[in-house]
């Protein structure tokens, strides 16, 4: 009774946590919105609207009118590990999700006059919110790339327009992350039962940027974005079964994780011609990886012998983007923009050749986007149209001797794949 009533509460644990995986929010990993999607993540100095949320709030105070946006968007990802024992073509869950996004003037008088902008950007997954997976390290998994879609996205802002073409804004971004506990004690009949607590708790991260002006057709722009971390935390307690003592279960791991980061961009315009450079430092070093002991050693014999997950490394990483614009006239009331974006983000993780199969590859990523924006006397309305393409580089992970041969990695792997992401939105100016 006593093994059926502990397999059952682990089960009802599992599917808590596996209600919806990400590893790092959607807006990390593509752009948030249309148009800073097309120009490859570019945004923190020529970014506009709701876009401005994530690539950088201070350009908040560059809007004039309110703003209601909503989109869509759907991912796909082609992934495959191929090998003398690797699953070859890998079933991934296609991302689809919308976007919901606000921009407000706040009317303000005297000194503040049209100087002050909030916003508001959601990114909400169809099928879930927030999903957290214990990530077998034997299993081939790209948790790097897959895994961190599939997530809400949340980004709030407010900038300011302190004058002299310098602009400063800040806000936050917000997951949510599970805790609880499953306790398996005897009743007062002597029967064997269980009770389940958890809660969803909301977690922060900061976002803070300065924007420069510094020439009539020139801009700066500077962001940092704090790591931004969901936790799952669910503890089984066996309690009150006599002489009988089971350890407490440490259900528990990380479900998503943003690193730190920094992104310098320069943005200069020619007449039609918008053109940006871009870098983003991503502090990738601080991840400590995704799993955690099962069951944790006492103080006074840390040595014991509870298995421990495998270490998985991280380095930091530097991502170059680069991206244009070309604005053009369709009629009176009707103006348009074309526009093209790439960047290459390098894998923050190593080779894999251990026993652990968390594959991940450097990526090059295109993205081409067109919009159109229609004047007085036509209704205040915008169109956006995204398309991004990564290409993973092919990549070999030997395996070490003293790995087992039905691995799924071994003796070598070879990775690779693409991702495609499309998308649309309608905005509408009040």
């Amino acid at each position: 009774m006593l093994r059926a009533t502990v397999r059952g509460s682990l089960l009802v644990v599992g599917a808590l946590c596996a209600v919806g995986g990400a590893l790092a929010s959607p807006a990390e990993q593509f752009g948030f919105g249309p148009r800073s999607q097309a120009l490859a993540g570019v945004g923190t100095a020529v970014g506009r609207g709701v876009d401005t949320t994530f690539t950088n709030p201070a350009l908040l105070s560059r809007e004039t009118r309110s703003e209601f946006t909503f989109g869509w968007q759907s991912t796909r990802f082609m992934l495959h590990a191929d090998g003398p024992n690797a699953p070859g073509d890998l079933s991934e869950e296609t991302l689809h999700g919308t976007t919901i996004g606000v921009v407000l003037p706040v009317p303000f008088g005297g000194f503040l006059e049209d100087r002050v902008v909030l916003g508001l950007g959601v990114f909400t997954p169809s099928t879930t919110l927030a999903r957290a997976r214990l990530l077998y390290p034997e299993r081939a998994q790209f948790p790097v790339l897959t895994d961190r879609a599939h997530t809400l996205n949340f980004n709030a802002g407010a900038g300011v327009d302190i004058g002299y073409g310098l602009r400063v804004g800040a806000g936050a971004m917000a997951l949510a992350e599970l805790v609880g506990t499953v306790v398996v004690r005897t009743d007062t009949t002597g029967r064997v039962g269980t009770a389940v607590d958890d809660q969803l708790v909301t977690t922060f991260a900061p976002i803070a940027g300065v924007a420069w002006d510094f020439a009539k057709d020139a801009s700066a722009g500077l962001v940092y974005r704090g790591a931004l971390r969901a936790d799952f935390d669910v503890i089984v307690e066996v309690n009150d079964l006599g002489s009988l003592i089971v350890p407490d279960l440490n259900i528990t791991g990380v479900a998503q994780y943003d690193p730190a980061q920094v992104q310098l961009e320069v943005g200069r315009r020619w007449g039609a011609w918008t053109v940006a450079l871009a870098a983003t430092y991503k502090r990738w070093s601080a991840f400590d990886g995704w799993q955690r002991p099962t069951v944790k050693c006492p103080s006074s014999q840390p040595d014991c012998e509870a298995l421990r997950p495998e270490p998985v490394e991280f380095h930091d990483t530097v991502v170059p983007r680069i991206a244009a614009a070309y604005a053009f006239a369709l009629s009176p009331d009707a103006k348009a923009e074309a526009r093209f974006g790439y960047f290459w983000e390098p894998t923050p993780m190593g080779e894999q050749t251990g026993a652990a199969n968390y594959f991940d590859n450097d990526r090059h990523a295109i993205g081409i986007g067109y919009g159109v924006e229609l004047a007085e006397p036509l209704p205040p309305i915008r169109v956006d149209v995204v398309y991004q393409h990564q290409f993973l580089f092919a990549r070999t992970h030997q395996k070490k001797a003293s790995v087992a041969s039905d691995n799924p990695g071994a003796p070598q792997v070879e990775t690779g794949g693409q991702v495609m992401s499309t998308g649309i939105a309608l905005g509408v100016k009040f």
